[in-house]
């Protein structure tokens, strides 16, 4: 999956992003919602992590779960996707740890240290060394609540 199609499928989940850290009482203009390729090395060590953590398995048994869990989606003709809300400081970690080049990851974090515009959600899809970025309008001009039409304000490629 590129970069483009991880960003599509970021704006698409948003909302449900944005109502699960409401219903769990926390603000969501603190994170930052992150999406990754599950197949991809990085996606890969992410789910895995979770498995771990969630399942209480062994980091190689977690891993070949993944692995599995990549092919059987494959046969169905279906992608994964890790979606995470995230803190800046976390987001960082994580690119750091990807293979986008340097140049990149000083963007994406001078972009993250400006504030963003009220009412509006910071979006980032990566895809091997792509990423695509967004402050994205999550507001309804109405009452205030995440809209689920969320147009793009800014982008960062």
């Amino acid at each position: 999956m590129d970069a483009d199609e991880l960003f599509d499928h970021a704006i698409a989940a948003l909302p449900e992003a944005v109502g699960d850290l409401l219903r769990e009482e926390r603000d969501p203009f603190d994170y930052v919602f992150a999406n990754f390729d599950g197949s991809s090395e990085l996606g890969m060590a992410l789910i895995a992590s979770d498995l771990a953590c969630e399942l209480g398995v062994d980091p190689h048994g977690a891993r070949s779960e993944v692995e599995r869990m990549i092919f059987a989606a494959g046969q169905r003709g279906e992608e994964l996707v890790v979606s995470l809300m995230v803190t800046k400081e976390v987001l960082g970690r994580i690119l750091l740890a990807s293979n986008v080049d340097d140049s990149t990851r000083l963007a994406v974090r001078v972009w993250l240290d400006d504030p963003a515009a009220r009412g509006h959600y910071r979006v980032v899809a990566i895809a091997g060394e792509d990423v695509r970025a967004a402050s994205v309008n999550g507001m309804s001009e109405l009452d205030g609540a995440p809209s689920s039409s969320v147009p793009s304000s800014s982008m960062l490629n």
